[in-house]
């Protein structure tokens, strides 16, 4: 035992530890990522609602996520398969994304790699209380080649059609 009461082999053995148990979910993601680095007062906040993206509720996060297709489940681009080309993802992790010449976000500094990944596996388990617009589509919404319900809760619902080809806008093509 070192004299400070701590043994550094264990120290150093607790740095390396990558599980992370945060939660799944939109509300948890509002609180820890999306409010503080993306929904301050002179950018993406209810005040502000730069480009029309709000990210300081939930509610309004969901409905910039979904609306604005920062995260795709249409199957001509289904970003749970692969989440690093999901929107939400490029504008957070890229220096010059889509070509707009604005900057990676949130502007001001990156957000934690622990923070990006835990947004990838949020985007991979179907991205949980933002996969769909209840009000959009007719209530219909694409998970990919599936047309399912959407939920009051921005959830998908129950299967309406299986598509033999691409679904798009909560419709078979």
């Amino acid at each position: 035992m070192h004299r400070f009461g701590w043994t550094p082999l264990l120290l150093v053995a607790a740095c390396g530890e990558t599980t992370d148990d945060r939660p799944l979910e939109l509300d948890y993601l509002t609180q820890a990522i999306f409010a503080p680095s993306c929904g301050a007062t002179q950018c993406h906040s209810s005040f502000k609602q730069a480009k029309n993206y709000v990210f300081d509720t939930p509610e309004r996060a969901r409905k910039t996520l979904v609306d604005e297709g920062m995260i795709n489940f249409n199957s001509t681009d289904y970003d749970p398969d692969n989440p690093n080309q999901s929107r939400l993802i490029v504008w957070i992790t890229e220096i010059d994304p889509e070509g707009a010449g604005i900057g990676r976000m949130p502007f001001d500094a990156p957000l934690p790699n622990k923070d990006v990944l835990l947004l990838k596996e949020w985007i991979t388990a179907q991205a949980p209380g933002a996969q769909c617009n209840p009000a959009s589509f007719m209530g219909h919404a694409c998970n990919n080649k599936e047309v399912v319900e959407c939920n009051a809760d921005w959830t998908f619902g129950a299967r309406i059609q299986l598509c033999s080809g691409d679904c798009v806008g909560g419709m078979c093509r």
